[in-house]
């Protein structure tokens, strides 16, 4: 290339097209000095790798329409291959470099807390302190549904036997319908309800 281009500029390889426009633009009497020293280095190249800036074919194209040559910019650059120039990013800075990482790892550890919430307790402890709370919960309430059903019993067995015979049959049968009804009541609301925590 003649001059080192913009980073950002694209470069065109140079097809024999250009070629021969490059030669008219030295030929020419309004060159300037720059743009013709652009243009020996270029055609000085191996024919194969050359490669000319898009600006430089822009001030040869103005060269020659300012002279009064009937020359289109699209027929100059027809068949030639447009080389983009890749953007050389600035290295990052240390520090900032550190703390991108820091804060990379710092939200890997957030993501798998969140993912292993619930796999394990964080604590024993705490565990074990739930457990023994849920444990006596439970017993009371088989403590209190035995206990209810015992006295719905009792209460039926000693209802007959103050208000009508003293035969084993009847107190027994009172007893145990009194305590069966309590016991599907006391069932259907431990069920109902009791299961809730």
């Amino acid at each position: 290339m003649a001059d080192e281009p913009d980073k950002l500029e694209p470069v065109l390889e140079v097809t024999p097209v250009i070629r021969k426009t490059l030669e008219k633009a030295i030929n020419s009497k309004s060159i300037s000095s720059k743009l013709k020293n652009e243009c020996d280095i270029v055609l000085q190249q191996d024919i194969k790798k050359a490669l000319i800036s898009s600006k430089t074919i822009r001030e040869v194209y103005n060269t020659l329409r300012n002279e009064g040559h009937k020359i289109f910019l699209h027929e100059i650059v027809e068949n030639a291959l447009l080389i983009p120039q890749s953007v050389q990013l600035p290295p990052r800075d240390p520090e900032l470099e550190a703390r991108i990482q820091k804060l990379k790892v710092i939200e890997q550890n957030k993501d798998y807390e969140r993912m292993t919430r619930n796999l394990c307790p964080k604590s024993d402890v705490l565990s074990f302190r739930q457990d023994v709370k849920t444990m006596n919960r439970q017993l009371i309430t088989v403590f209190n549904f035995f206990l209810t059903v015992v006295a719905g019993f009792a209460f039926g067995y000693k209802c007959t036997e103050l208000f009508y015979t003293n035969v084993l049959a009847w107190k027994m049968l009172a007893g145990l319908s009194s305590g069966l009804v309590i016991f599907f009541v006391d069932l259907y609301f431990l069920m109902r309800y009791g299961m809730k925590d």
